[in-house]
């Protein structure tokens, strides 16, 4: 209880008058309860009517009223020191010099409800204050834990301001650990996501990342990643299909129940099948002009009047056989030479079948004319001998002839 020391006369009396307003005080804030000025005054007034029935309704206007001020007075003065949490700082001495004890009484009621008023004021106020702080700092390391997750940059520990309040700071590591466990949780919901897209069904996703925006975009991402996957696995199996049947040369025909982008795929590949048959024939047509100087139709493609058309265009086409024949023989009949291939036809087998037959027998003409210049030349060589011995064998019988002539000529 609050014991207040007055310097007047009276002072028991006066003592005794704030003893009863302090208990009622103290009753009322156990009690937890802030009453009206209109529930405190009824409370004295019914004890009044109790023990006074003869209480004119004048004297009850009048102190009614005294109860109305004493009660506001008091409660103005409660209410600023519950506000600034200062505990009778505007109660005096002078305060209930001149008051009875039931004024007193009345003035400390009014006290007490508006310093608790006042107190609860600035408590809401601090809260306000505090949670603000904090959802800032919490919104700020939200903010922050997204950006050094992005960065591969996390903190073990978030980092602290030592600027920043401390209901800031708590609230900017809760935000941050916040930011990281969403940022965990989203490389999930994007796996997750991505497994349902595979499996080709409509978007379901639970609950668990639904209910964060960050999380239910990366299921969402994950999903259509999927979905794009299956369709384009689904692409280029039909494609890979169509191929072959265009390859073939049989007839299009599209797989039913496919969706339209694994349709054209499959009409893609058909396409690029029958374009690859045609050109491949038409190569082997053009190769075949290196084995025969003539056109053969092949038995292969009788049935087939497009590919024997095609295999024909191929086989006219190849201009270079019969110049590619003349070089191969004229460097095989080349003395010296080594045969060189043109690049071009390295990796054409035909072409270089072709090319080594025609530098054989370029080389077989080199040797056999080399031969017949040989033989020719001993030919030469032994008639230039045996007329030269011819010649001297004459001159020297002349010369015997002549000296026979010359010694008969004497002897007469």
């Amino acid at each position: 209880m609050i014991l207040f020391e007055f310097k007047i006369k009276g002072e028991k009396f006066l003592r005794r008058k704030v003893i009863i307003a302090s208990a009622v005080s103290c009753l009322l804030i156990m009690n937890g309860n802030l009453l009206t000025k209109e529930e405190v005054y009824a409370s004295p007034n019914e004890e009044e009517n109790i023990n006074n029935t003869t209480t004119s309704l004048q004297e009850e206007t009048e102190e009614k009223e005294i109860f109305n001020r004493l009660y506001d007075e008091g409660y103005s003065l409660g209410e600023k020191d519950g506000y600034e949490e200062k505990k009778n700082e505007s109660l005096s001495n002078s305060t209930f010099t001149d008051k009875t004890s039931k004024e007193s009484q009345w003035l400390m009621l009014g006290y007490t409800v508006g310093y608790e008023k006042g107190k609860r004021r600035k408590q809401e106020e601090v809260k306000v204050q505090q949670d603000q702080e904090s959802n800032d700092g919490e919104q700020e390391g939200y903010q922050q834990g997204l950006e050094d997750y992005k960065h591969a940059t996390v903190a073990y520990n978030p980092p602290q301001t030592p600027a920043k309040s401390t209901d800031w700071n708590k609230g900017f590591s809760l935000g941050y650990r916040k930011a990281i466990e969403v940022m965990d949780l989203s490389i999930k919901a994007k796996k997750d996501g991505h497994t349902q897209g595979l499996e080709g069904e409509a978007l379901n996703m639970p609950e668990l990342y639904s209910a964060d925006e960050i999380t239910r975009k990366a299921y969402e991402e994950g999903f259509q990643s999927g979905q794009q996957d299956q369709v384009e696995k689904l692409r280029k199996e039909y494609k890979q299909e169509g191929y072959k049947h265009g390859y073939a040369l049989n007839a299009l025909s599209v797989p039913s129940g496919l969706s339209s982008e694994v349709a054209t795929a499959f009409e893609q590949g058909y396409s690029k099948g029958e374009k690859q048959r045609h050109k491949d024939v038409r190569q082997e047509g053009f190769n075949a002009a290196f084995t025969y100087m003539t056109y053969h139709s092949p038995s292969a493609y009788q049935t087939n009047t497009r590919l024997l058309e095609t295999y024909k265009e191929g086989f006219q086409s190849n201009k270079v056989a019969n110049q590619l024949r003349k070089d191969a023989y004229e460097e095989g009949w080349k003395l010296g030479h080594t045969m060189t291939i043109p690049a071009k036809y390295k990796h054409t087998k035909p072409a270089v079948a072709m090319y080594k037959h025609y530098y054989e027998l370029g080389q077989k003409k080199q040797r056999q004319t080399a031969f017949e210049i040989f033989v020719g030349l001993l030919v030469l060589i032994s008639g230039v001998g045996a007329y030269t011995v011819f010649g001297r064998k004459r001159n020297k019988k002349e010369a015997f002839d002549l000296e026979e002539c010359a010694e008969g000529v004497g002897v007469k």
